[in-house]
């Protein structure tokens, strides 16, 4: 775990001369952020005309699967704190992509729902995720995708469950 030369851009080797990375490449944290980036770097490249962020995307799923969604409950959903949504909501209701409305069991809060526009922009990025799922899938059997996916929850709950 001493001195790993550093990764160029794309992820591959880099020269003698590369910074060293140290322990970096094997910590499981930071590999998981570098996929992160490259999945993000990616749609970045795919869909940037869309303006719409991989968090962004969540949002929106997220409300289109439970129309009327108050802010808090999609907070919680996400593990966001409710001060960290509302802006978030505030700029997607400000491109008319949800409309947000009090919600009727709770006045004080804001109840969220897809626009049109909102819909359609949706189902554009989602095809882009899509591909992207399909371009991850090519570099990992069936079951390498299953058990990746199983490892990360697992990781998932034991983080949440650290103090």
């Amino acid at each position: 775990m001493s001195g790993r030369r550093g990764r160029g851009k794309k992820g591959g080797r880099a020269g003698p001369d590369a910074p060293a990375l140290g322990p970096l490449p094997d910590y499981v944290g930071y590999a998981l952020r570098r996929a992160q980036a490259a999945s993000f770097r990616h749609i970045e490249r795919s869909a940037g005309d869309l303006a719409l962020t991989p968090g962004q995307f969540s949002q929106l799923a997220a409300i289109e699967a439970n129309p009327g969604i108050n802010q808090r409950r999609l907070a919680a959903l996400f593990g966001l704190d409710k001060s960290t949504l509302s802006p978030a909501m505030e700029a997607l209701a400000a491109r008319g992509l949800v409309q947000r409305a009090r919600d009727a069991a709770d006045g004080r809060a804001w109840a969220l729902t897809l626009t049109p526009p909102g819909r359609q922009l949706l189902a554009r990025m989602r095809a882009k995720i899509e591909a992207q799922e399909r371009a991850i899938a090519a570099a990992l059997a069936p079951a390498e995708r299953r058990r990746l996916l199983a490892a990360l929850r697992r990781i998932e709950a034991a983080l949440d469950a650290e103090p």
